[in-house]
């Protein structure tokens, strides 16, 4: 019986940890893997590490997303249509605003919330462009075709975004 016992504690362990793990996103053993892209610039190498999003130049790390937030997926495409690519990022954080927020807010969620963030890529830079409040859906995914970012919701919903003067707007 004690046996018994002690098994199914350890499976339950097992399982518990396995999930987490799941949940981390770190179950995997091999390395991240590098996507190479050709900006205006020249080679660079944005990897995605878990929930972790880095910008190498020749093995020299220039950039690397902000602790506080968890990437999702990440494209390089030149969103705002001014010939240059620019990192799009799909991503997590707790609140829907941050620092800068509307005056009628006096505080902001402390939940987690759906964001995209864009940020240019120059040389060896990497600045913030547009960060998104709460994008208000829950993406599952989503791709860059034809000028404009299409979003795929767990409803299975698909919308359409696009660049118009400063920032995405639905279409």
């Amino acid at each position: 019986m004690k046996l018994r016992n002690t098994i199914l504690i350890i499976i339950a362990v097992l399982i518990t940890a396995a999930i987490a793990a799941v949940i981390f996103n770190r179950l995997s053993v091999l390395p991240p893997v590098c996507k190479t892209v050709i900006s205006q610039d020249g080679k660079i190498c944005i990897t995605e590490d878990g929930r972790r999003i880095t910008v190498s130049e020749e093995d020299e790390v220039i950039w690397q997303l902000p602790k506080e937030v968890l990437a999702q997926d990440f494209l390089f495409e030149d969103v705002d249509h001014d010939g240059r690519d620019e990192l799009i990022i799909l991503c997590w954080k707790r609140g829907r605003f941050g620092k800068r927020r509307p005056s009628w807010v006096k505080r902001d969620e402390i939940g987690w919330s759906q964001h995209i963030f864009i940020y240019e890529v120059e040389g060896d830079t990497v600045k913030p462009k547009w960060m998104a409040s709460d994008i208000g859906m829950k993406a599952v995914s989503w791709k860059f075709d034809d000028g404009k970012l299409i979003i795929t919701d767990t409803d299975n919903v698909t919308t359409e975004w696009v660049w118009i003067s400063w920032g995405l707007e639905k279409l």
